[in-house]
């Protein structure tokens, strides 16, 4: 079945773009051949971004047909096991409803559903951010009721930790990988087995800050700006205007990086490196990789990567994979499940648990 590989259409919709490509995925590897990328302000809700983006997406699907499927970004549709899954109504539900989170990735799915009906083929959603395959070991905090939970770039973690374990010779459930994404939010996450056992909460959580969000604040802290905003302008705060937007009012690391002249700027982006460094070093003491490797746009910026790298490089070999390789991972997802090589899940089929988002 599909011996010369099978034709994508993904959609990743961002905070403040949408992202399509068609993308031919063989057991070669995968092949770009159509991207578009629409920048948009950001909408009130849910509900208003949805109909704002429907008309490009149904738009692009028509010019590019045909495809043998579409890939869509996973949404946060709570704490699952990494794989493939068969978009259907409940996932369209989960993510439109927003139980466990409010993102414009809940909007793929509606979209792949909508476009899959249209054209006659199946959609599917890989690796979504709340991929959660966390040691109970690693889930316990040091406060009752708060548990530590996973969301991170699991999507594109998951792509280069296999991109990286063959690279060294093997499989990616036959050695063990610390990895950072360094893009809009910052993730950490250590591979064992194939799975991710222990990372942070990129969204809203712990970790090292990021560009907009503040990652890990001394708790005195939180109690003090929670009182002074209340709980919904606290979650902005901590989650939207923090970080380089708020230590040095500009979020954008290319723009960054030519400031480094600036010493605010350097002392901010020195602090940026160590966070990751120390995070990254921190999920080693459950077990020593075979080596660190760092990706995402961030892992572009020259000092940041080299001030991190040589902070880590005692502990094992660090691998720089730079770039997002979202709608690739999105693609080689798909080909697998078509192929037969990945049983595609169903969100009925898997108990979410309390995700207290």
């Amino acid at each position: 079945m599909y011996p010369e590989g099978v034709r994508v259409f993904a959609i990743n919709p961002g905070s403040t773009s949408t992202k399509l490509a068609l993308i031919e995925a063989g057991e070669g590897g995968v092949e770009v051949l159509r991207e578009r990328t629409e920048r948009h302000a950001p909408a009130p809700t849910l509900s208003e971004d949805l109909e704002r983006r429907r008309e490009l997406v149904h738009e692009q699907a028509r010019a590019w047909a045909p495809f043998d499927a579409i890939a869509a970004r996973g949404g946060l549709i709570g704490p699952v096991p990494a794989g493939v899954y068969e978009v259907d109504e409940a996932m369209v539900e989960l993510c439109l409803s927003a139980r466990h989170g409010a993102h414009p990735a809940n909007l793929a799915a509606p979209l792949a559903l909508e476009l899959a009906h249209e054209h006659g083929v199946s959609a599917f959603v890989v690796d979504p951010p709340t991929v959660d395959e966390l040691e109970e070991v690693s889930r316990i905090s040091g406060a009752p009721g708060i548990p530590r939970r996973s969301r991170v770039h699991a999507l594109n973690l998951r792509y280069v930790a296999r991109k990286v374990a063959r690279e060294l010779g093997a499989r990616l459930d036959e050695v063990a990988l610390i990895g950072a994404h360094l893009g809009g939010g910052t993730s950490v996450a250590r591979f064992s087995q194939g799975c991710m056992v222990d990372t942070n909460d990129a969204l809203l959580g712990e970790g090292p800050f990021s560009p907009n969000r503040a990652g890990t604040v001394p708790i005195y802290g939180v109690i003090e700006k929670t009182l002074e905003l209340g709980r919904d302008g606290a979650r902005v705060f901590f989650g939207r205007e923090a970080g380089f937007k708020g230590l040095l009012g500009e979020d954008d690391l290319r723009k960054l990086e030519a400031r480094m002249d600036e010493p605010p700027v350097l002392l901010a982006v020195d602090a940026y490196a160590l966070g990751v460094a120390k995070y990254m070093l921190s999920l080693a003491a459950g077990e020593r990789p075979r080596t660190f490797f760092l990706t995402g746009a961030g892992a572009r910026f020259g000092y940041v990567a080299e001030a991190v790298r040589r902070r880590i490089e005692w502990a094992a070999p660090v691998v720089l994979v730079p770039g997002e390789f979202e709608m690739e991972a999105l693609a080689e997802g798909v080909r697998r499940a078509l192929a037969g090589e990945e049983k595609p899940r169903r969100i009925r089929e898997v108990a979410h648990g309390n995700a207290g988002l």
